[in-house]
Order: C-alpha cells, then sequence, then structure tokens
C-alpha cells in the first residue's frame, strides 16, 4: 500500500471505482436529501461537489442549478462519473481531476459547495474546508454530509479501526463536535447540523471495499462480539445470515460571510 495517504485513497478507488457506481447507499440516501434540503439550490447557482466520486450528488444537483462541476482526485471515480452522466444526461454537467486540499478553481467562483461521503478519507480536512470555504462566494453555501463517530472517544476508536481494516485508505471520521468546530474555525457560519443515519449491510460493506475473505470474516466475529454499547451506538443487529449495522451521518450547511476575506 503507498505510503501517502492520497495515494492510497487512489489506489483504493480507481480499483473499486465501479462498486461505488453500483452502491444504493450513494446513488440515494436520507442523508443525499437532507443535503439537497439544506443546499436549497437553485436555477441560477454554480455548483461544485468536491471528491465527488461517481457523481451520484453531482447529478441530483444538475437539473437544479444552472452550472455543476464534480471534482474528484481518483481518475477511475471521474471515469464512473462520466459514464453515468452520459447515461442519465445533464448537458450542464462536468466531472474533472482534482483535490479537494488544493481546488483548482479562483476563489469566489461557486455559489454552492457540496461534499458528502468523502471527508473522512481527506488527510487535512482543515485545509480542505479552508479550500472549499475559498471557492465559495461571499454569502454563499457550504454543505458537507458525512459518517460521523460517536462522542465517547472508545466508540470513535473502534469506529475508525474497524474502517480502516475495511480500507486502508481511511483517515478518521470525527464526532459531530469537532466537525463543527472545525467549519467555524475556517470562519463559516453554521446554520443547521442535521443528524441522520447511514444503513449498511455487512457483506455489502466489505465487498464493495474488496476485503479479503479472511479479513471479512474476522470482522464480522468482531461486530457480532462488540461489546453492548458499541452495539447499541452502531445498532449492530443479526437477521437470519444477515449482519446490519448504521453509522451517523452529520449533514452541515455553513455560510461563507459575506463580510469575509478569502480564507487561509
Amino acid at each position: 500500500m503507498p505510503d501517502d495517504p492520497k495515494d492510497s485513497v487512489r489506489s483504493q478507488f480507481d480499483r473499486r471505482a465501479a462498486w461505488y457506481a453500483i452502491s444504493g447507499i450513494h446513488r440515494q440516501s436520507e442523508g443525499l436529501e437532507e443535503l439537497l434540503r439544506l443546499a436549497a439550490p437553485t436555477a441560477s447557482d454554480r455548483a461544485l461537489d468536491v471528491a465527488t466520486g461517481t457523481g451520484f450528488t453531482a447529478l441530483a444537483l444538475a437539473p437544479r442549478c444552472r452550472r455543476v462541476v464534480g471534482l474528484d482526485m481518483t481518475a477511475g471515480m471521474v471515469r464512473e462519473a462520466c459514464a453515468l452522466r452520459s447515461s442519465r444526461g445533464g448537458s450542464n454537467l462536468e466531472f474533472c481531476l482534482g483535490d479537494a486540499e488544493a481546488i483548482p478553481f479562483v476563489s469566489g467562483a461557486f455559489d454552492l459547495v457540496t461534499c458528502r461521503h468523502a471527508a473522512h478519507h481527506f488527510p487535512h480536512l482543515a485545509r480542505a474546508a479552508a479550500e472549499m470555504a475559498r471557492v465559495t462566494r461571499p454569502g454563499g453555501r457550504i454543505v458537507l454530509a458525512d459518517t460521523c463517530a460517536p462522542e465517547p472517544d472508545h466508540l470513535a476508536a473502534l469506529m475508525n479501526a474497524w474502517e480502516v481494516r475495511r480500507d486502508p485508505s481511511h483517515v478518521v471520521c470525527r464526532p459531530p463536535s469537532r466537525l463543527r468546530v472545525l467549519f467555524r474555525e475556517q470562519g463559516l457560519r453554521v446554520d443547521a447540523a442535521v443528524m441522520t443515519q447511514v444503513p449498511l449491510e455487512f457483506d455489502d460493506w466489505v465487498r464493495r471495499a474488496g476485503v479479503p475473505s479472511d479479513e471479512a470474516a474476522a470482522l464480522r466475529i468482531e461486530f457480532l462480539g462488540a461489546p453492548p454499547d458499541a452495539r447499541a451506538a452502531f445498532r449492530i443487529r443479526r437477521d437470519g445470515a444477515d449482519v446490519h449495522f448504521a453509522w451517523d451521518e452529520l449533514v452541515l450547511l455553513c455560510t461563507r460571510s459575506s463580510g469575509r476575506g478569502s480564507p487561509g
């Protein structure tokens, strides 16, 4: 596995991009509906979807906005996103390669910036948040939707340990309180914070990431043998041969102050 965290992300998602293109929870979810509600896109908006993956959020924004750009640093994901655009249409939607921590657009270029199911892969989330703020016009909106860790440290550590074993490119899921503070530290006003859930089925979760069968079996045993507080926090339950669980998800609406200079 590459030493550079970003190379790990590229390696992982180039290999598994096709699986994300058919992922139900990425195509449609409660979190995506909340993101669209809070973003309140309009026909005059120029929108940027950061770390767009296979483009489901950008595709959902396109009918509601004047122009949408989906940005991702993994070529395989961009290829899958372009294929989905071709099958669904979207003349006002384009996809391009680029890094969330060094967004290749001028300051204030967008009315709306979104980022969904990606922030836990950013090695330097504060830098990415500053970049999202920079490319948002004064008065514009930023909406983040991402899985988040429980507030208790031991449960957060357990969730992140499981995620790294599933996908070595995982960096960290943060608790909601930390995510709110992190975006406020970029000079953004936090206008709304809505909690949702990402329901998951264990076999689909490990298959999408390409987990080897022996490691998947070991992880499954740990899920089923988790202590009571973890089973409750992650809603772990067995339904016949299937194991179901859910991660919490935070959908955060921020506004860039009209009186603020370019974020640093």
